[in-house]
């Protein structure tokens, strides 16, 4: 990629959906015409939809299906929530990254990726994170609460992503209790939260988020075709990165906002509305312990309520539930 293509781009981006003259991004960036359309050309060849008319110049289209860091620095900063932003077009793990960047800083971090080579769900289990497909992200809250309201944190960032979801599906999309997304009977996103603490109390919380964007049935390896989905497979066109992006940051913000200045009790209802666990037999595990039964009830700190098949009760606070 050029060393101009970040600028060339964001500037067609501003413009949209104005045509912009090759004579005006050239003075902007201080290079030749023929470098803007070599530029031009290359944006093109990477997947960029840009319409070139001679004597009215560039429009763009359409983006190409990757993270381009100038414009989601954009995003970020007209959010005015996340004070750094880190955008690579590959990397091991979003998430380790996130990790990484907690020594010696003290900021809300934003951690994108347009490919995983090493993404992990709850469990340690392999998240496929293909390039171009999906949103990999990290992000890094810094709140100043008690150890005991962090139960509750999944719940609130949970209804955040699942109404995301929801303004681009067609079809029903439902929290799975506590870090999955669902659209009917698959999965289009699982998330996990780490927490970074010290004896002053908590330091950090990251959480991690893969959700499957833009991949076609037949993108998926065979051994969770049957279990997973993605967003594009319920709706009726492609799903645009960008305003997906800008619309899951802001209903990050306003469920991150009411974790730290209400109860989950005033959300609980909606929690439970938009859930799939109930009135099915289901198999739970939590600490390698195994047993069937019913979802009851979620309490006020966010446990899970649980009846067995012999009546016995249980107060989950994470586990594996097998739908």
């Amino acid at each position: 990629m050029s060393k101009y293509s970040q600028d060339v781009v964001q500037i067609l981006h501003e413009n949209q959906p104005e045509y912009v003259s090759g004579q005006y991004i050239a003075e902007q960036l201080n290079i030749s015409r023929t470098s803007v359309k070599k530029i031009i050309d290359q944006l093109k060849a990477e997947g960029c939809e840009i319409n070139s008319v001679n004597h009215k110049g560039h429009q763009l289209q359409q983006l190409a299906d990757t993270w381009y860091p100038g414009i989601v620095e954009k995003i970020t900063a007209e959010q005015g929530f996340f004070q750094e932003t880190f955008v690579y077009p590959t990397i091991d793990s979003t998430q380790l990254a996130a990790k990484q960047k907690l020594v010696g800083n003290h900021d809300a971090i934003l951690v994108l990726s347009n490919e995983q080579t090493k993404g992990r769900g709850r469990f340690n289990r392999p998240w496929d994170s293909a390039k171009g497909k999906g949103l990999w992200m990290s992000a890094v809250f810094r709140p100043n609460v008690p150890f005991s309201m962090i139960t509750t944190f999944n719940l609130f960032m949970a209804l955040a992503i699942r109404e995301t979801i929801q303004a681009f599906s067609i079809d029903d999309v439902a929290v799975k209790w506590p870090n999955d997304i669902y659209i009917g009977p698959k999965k289009v996103c699982g998330f996990l939260t780490e927490m970074s603490a010290n004896s002053d109390g908590i330091e950090a919380v990251i959480c991690g988020i893969g959700i499957n964007m833009n991949q076609e049935a037949s993108d998926f390896p065979q051994e969770i075709a049957h279990r997973a989905t993605s967003i594009y497979n319920h709706a009726d066109e492609k799903i645009d990165r960008y305003a997906f992006l800008t619309l899951l940051l802001e209903n990050m913000k306003t469920r991150y906002i009411q974790f730290l200045t209400v109860p989950f009790e005033s959300i609980r209802e909606e929690y439970v509305k938009h859930s799939n666990i109930w009135n099915r037999k289901l198999k739970f595990t939590e600490n390698d312990k195994q047993f069937s039964g019913k979802a009851i009830s979620i309490d006020k700190d966010g446990f899970l309520l649980v009846e067995d098949e012999q009546g016995e009760k249980h107060r989950l606070m994470s586990a594996d539930i097998d739908l």
